[in-house]
């Protein structure tokens, strides 16, 4: 007689996805348990309901079309309709159908912002930097994900001067959650030697039609440091 014996995943050292650090920061302590759970014995299947969406943002503004941003929106409204016309295509609860739809539901989302964002295009030179998957810290002995979006660089493409990152989630995002996403991505580049303020380290709330900036929300060092001394001295026996 044989039998399937289901292999479960482990993660022995320490480590979390931006995404969910920013999530432990605001969860219960029932709640923070459970997402330490989870970033030990992760599922094998990772969503990437939006990544299509954040792929085509960043392709799209690293082109640095000064002066004719209303190309970049009509680009997006071109994709969104082309993903929701591919998704038309799967049954709803197939992954090709969500990654399309939700896409499309993201661009969307920055079109519904080109006025908050036009400001931003005009500040700044953008460069991809989605290919850069490993960017991480190491805070007591944790290791948290820090991969910007795009890199900021002055408006003449010289001095690298902050960072952006887009947040498509449709669960209630806590100012606290966006505090802490930016805390950790610029603790990353202060480690590369690399002078960003916090007037330039941004991130995007696309549901929410909200930019937040480092300088806008509360300092999280402390929050971070006691949620790092948590995720560390429960990692071997949870």
């Amino acid at each position: 007689m044989e039998l399937e014996v289901e292999v479960r995943k482990i993660v022995q050292e320490p480590k979390m996805s931006l995404t969910m650090m920013g999530r432990l920061v605001v969860a219960t302590e029932k709640g923070k348990l459970g997402i330490i759970k989870k970033s030990k014995y992760p599922s094998d299947f990772v969503p990437g309901y939006y990544e299509l969406a954040r792929k085509c943002l960043c392709e799209t503004f690293s082109g640095n079309i000064k002066g004719y941003y209303d190309l970049y929106f009509d680009e997006f409204k071109r994709k969104a309709k082309e993903y929701k016309k591919i998704a038309s295509t799967y049954p709803k609860e197939k992954v090709m159908y969500k990654n399309h739809f939700y896409s499309a539901e993201g661009l969307d989302g920055i079109v519904a912002m080109s006025a908050l964002l036009t400001p931003l295009l005009e500040r700044y030179t953008y460069y991809d930097n989605l290919a850069q998957k490993k960017a991480a810290i190491i805070l007591n002995n944790v290791r948290i994900g820090a991969m910007a979006d795009m890199l900021l660089h002055d408006e003449y493409g010289v001095d690298h001067v902050g960072f952006l990152k887009f947040s498509f989630s449709k669960t209630k995002f806590h100012e606290k959650e966006a505090a802490v996403k930016l805390h950790v991505l610029k603790n990353y580049y202060e480690a590369k030697n690399i002078n960003v303020k916090p007037k330039d380290c941004i991130l995007i709330d696309v549901p929410a039609r909200r930019i937040y900036t480092l300088k806008d929300v509360p300092n999280m060092k402390e929050t971070l440091q006691k949620d790092t001394l948590l995720i560390r001295d429960n990692w071997d026996v949870i």
